[in-house]
């Protein structure tokens, strides 16, 4: 056997129950020593694991509990693996999928060879803290924009347009040539945009100061030496990451992780175009696009990433921009990698060769 575990407690954890299996093997075919229910809570797990032999192997797949039960079971000294519900098809897309079958096939799967498992790395609690406090932003974030779009459609429909300005400071324009009607219905929202940016503001100052950490600050300020990365993209690729590049073989490796590469359908003659994976976190991936999006702007200072952007832009095709903001964004992510790698390599935002094709682009433009 590949595995060096002879018993597997495989678990299907609900939000109220976890279905447990443990499954012995060493024999011609495992066997189901035991099934059973447990509640999922600390305590729950803590009591049934009490009784279980600690050279037991405990396999469960990522998720809103996988943190803590972690946490748990390596405390009371089991091995853990924290398998990837993306790569597990045989489970989401089984045909009697049941919370037992679940729990069997994790049990299955884990004696045969827990590679199969995709077992992934949890991040540490500081990294998961910056990555909480990120995502509780992007929701303000969308929310502030969501009742900003929504006023100037009001707004058009009543025949006048609310002058141009960035969302993070729309509740403080002047009212006073706004229509009685519309301000009637606006001052309500006004006041909620209001206490979302107090709010907002609030997240965004523990950003900084968690920034400012030992965990974080040299990655983070190293980062902050490419152009256009500033403290949120660079914050929350260390969260995401967990400030462990060396689980990327190779800086390109960095792609398929994100999601940002294409997925493959190529079988003999036939090689069809498809989007993304968007396999990753996409909170990040949001900011990668936002970064690259910045890159391209035509007022943006030249760089190699500019210049493979507007390489692709050149082609002309009728999806040429979208292509190459998300080709942008994955080289970004790559260079990203590349310089945590090689902390004292010197960062050289425009080669030679890139100068010079920008310089030969807009000569022919």
């Amino acid at each position: 056997m590949n595995n060096a575990y002879y018993t597997i407690i495989g678990m299907d954890v609900g939000d109220r129950k976890t279905q447990v299996c443990v499954m012995a093997g060493g024999g011609a075919a495992p066997k189901v020593v035991m099934e059973t229910a447990i509640p999922t809570t600390r305590e729950g797990l803590a009591k049934f694991l009490a009784t279980q032999d600690r050279a037991s192997a405990v396999a469960f797949e990522a998720g809103t509990h996988c943190r803590w039960m972690d946490e748990v079971a390596r405390g009371m000294g089991f091995k853990v693996y924290v398998a990837n519900p993306c790569r597990l098809r045989m489970i989401t897309e089984s045909k009697t999928k049941n919370d037992k079958n679940d729990a069997r096939t994790l049990a299955r799967i884990a004696l045969a060879d827990p590679g199969l498992l995709h077992p992934v790395k949890l991040r540490g609690p500081e990294h998961q803290r910056m990555l909480n406090l990120h995502e509780m932003r992007n929701l303000l974030v969308k929310q502030r924009t969501g009742i900003v779009v929504q006023l100037r459609a009001v707004a058009k429909s009543m025949g006048f347009r609310i002058a141009k300005c960035q969302a993070a400071g729309f509740h403080r324009l002047d009212r006073s040539a706004w229509p009685r009607e519309f301000r009637d219905i606006a001052w309500p929202m006004l006041k909620n945009l209001e206490q979302l940016a107090v709010t907002i503001r609030t997240y965004e100052k523990q950003i900084r100061e968690l920034a400012e950490t030992p965990t974080f600050k040299a990655q983070v300020e190293r980062l902050m030496e490419i152009r256009y990365v500033g403290l949120y993209v660079a914050t929350g690729f260390v969260a995401v990451t967990g400030g462990d590049v060396d689980r990327f073989g190779k800086p390109r490796d960095i792609g398929p992780w994100l999601g940002v590469t294409p997925k493959q359908d190529q079988s003999g003659d036939v090689d069809r175009q498809c989007h993304i994976t968007k396999a990753g976190s996409g909170l990040m991936r949001r900011l990668l696009v936002e970064s690259a999006q910045m890159i391209l702007r035509d007022c943006s200072a030249d760089t190699d990433l500019k210049a493979k952007g507007l390489r692709i832009c050149a082609r002309g095709a009728k999806i040429a921009r979208r292509k190459a903001v998300t080709a942008v964004a994955r080289s970004l992510a790559v260079l990203m990698v590349a310089m945590l790698k090689k902390p004292d390599a010197p960062y050289v935002p425009l080669s030679e060769r890139c100068e010079k094709e920008l310089l030969a682009m807009r000569a022919t433009a």
